[in-house]
């Protein structure tokens, strides 16, 4: 036996039962800091669209001020030049007078047309603004209960989950870099994220493959880190003594 393997596979064991250890305590929170993050999220998109409404509502009452401003004006242009075609003295300044006239009550109509889709625009959109904003209290309010909710939690599990943490650091220091980043992949590629198993009942504590005499003796013997053939988790002993599997056929 390899003393240098053998403590290798011991603090690779160890650090595959403290994530576990730490994925146990991830799965009481449930699906909490995903909810979390997609209030935020919402929250943030809708106070944008809030901003946008509002502003677009602002411009829309300034344009309708200034069409309301616009008829007036028009409105005493057109009485001016009424009375300036009772007063014509030739047919050239009464057609005159009467183009501009025309024109003027063009330009009315075109602002009353203005005015009477501004105006309903202007009332669907503060009714999606009221919508919106109720929309964004609710999910506010949501968010200060699922944050509350998940503070509990975390704080429940505060002290273990950083011992866990601080506990992984000496572990990983243990084992070097080349052969904790052997671990991580090994760990991301398989279904349970179980990167290191034991050998139980004669098979892979992993896939449940049973494994060869001879690859079964090498996990024992630890004199190198035995991969399964199967699924390429490592594999460890710790059901019984090599002395005791060497005959097994």
């Amino acid at each position: 036996m390899d003393k240098n393997i053998a403590i290798k596979l011991t603090k690779l064991y160890e650090l595959q039962e403290t994530d576990t250890h730490i994925n146990d305590i991830l799965k009481l929170r449930g699906t909490l800091p995903e909810e979390v993050y997609v209030l935020e999220r919402d929250i943030e998109t809708l106070s944008t669209t809030i901003q946008s409404r509002a502003s677009l509502l602002t411009t829309l009452r300034e344009e309708v001020a200034n069409k309301k401003a616009f008829i007036k004006q028009t409105e005493k242009k057109l009485q001016q030049y009424e009375s300036q075609q009772m007063e014509v003295r030739n047919n050239r300044e009464y057609d005159a007078i009467t183009k501009e006239l025309e024109l003027h009550k063009l330009d009315i109509q075109l602002a009353e047309k203005f005015l009477h889709t501004a105006y309903r625009n202007i009332e669907q959109e503060e009714a999606d603004l009221e919508a919106s904003s109720k929309l964004l209290e609710s999910k506010k309010a949501d968010l200060v209960l699922k944050k509350e909710e998940l503070q509990l939690i975390l704080k429940a599990s505060e002290k273990e989950e950083s011992a866990l943490h601080e506990k992984r650091k000496t572990v990983i220091a243990v084992l070097g870099e080349p052969l904790y980043l052997a671990y991580e992949r090994i760990k991301n590629n398989v279904p349970n994220n179980l990167a290191v198993v034991p050998i139980k009942k004669g098979a892979c504590g992993g896939c449940c493959i049973v494994i060869p005499p001879q690859q079964k003796i090498g996990v024992y013997e630890r004199n190198k880190i035995v991969l399964c053939e199967h699924c390429g988790r490592m594999l460890i002993a710790l059901e019984q003594p090599i002395d005791k599997l060497l005959f097994v056929s």
